[in-house]
């Protein structure tokens, strides 16, 4: 009986160190999406569709890493979908309108993301 009590105490400490690193590893994926994100708006707004779509995809890669292989919800779940769509929408086109529509996507996916930190 305390073998199994002193067992478990330490799986639960072994848990609890390793705990905050996993958290944090997490996070990270959630910072490199903010970064992404942040960068590609500024390539939309100077009408660079390429690389508009080269960082928007860098980011969606992070928020998709955030998910692993949960299925994602609340504020991860519409960053993800707003980053796809404003891929989706800006994808091989120099058409400033349709490039700002990509862009007012990525801006929704940035506050989706800032609210997860």
């Amino acid at each position: 009986m305390i073998r199994r009590a002193v067992i478990a105490s330490l799986a639960l400490a072994v848990a609890l160190v390793l705990a905050p690193s996993a958290s944090f590893a997490a996070s990270e994926h959630v910072t490199q999406a903010i970064l992404e994100t942040e960068e590609a708006i500024k390539e939309g707004k100077a009408n660079n569709a390429s690389s508009f779509a080269e960082h928007a995809h860098n980011a969606l890669d992070h928020a998709q890493a955030e998910a692993g292989d949960a299925k994602p919800t609340g504020h991860l779940k519409s960053a993800i979908t707003h980053l796809r769509q404003g891929i989706k929408t800006a994808k091989r086109t120099h058409h400033e309108s349709r490039i700002a529509r990509g862009v007012h996507h990525a801006e929704q996916a940035l506050t989706d993301l800032r609210a997860m930190q």
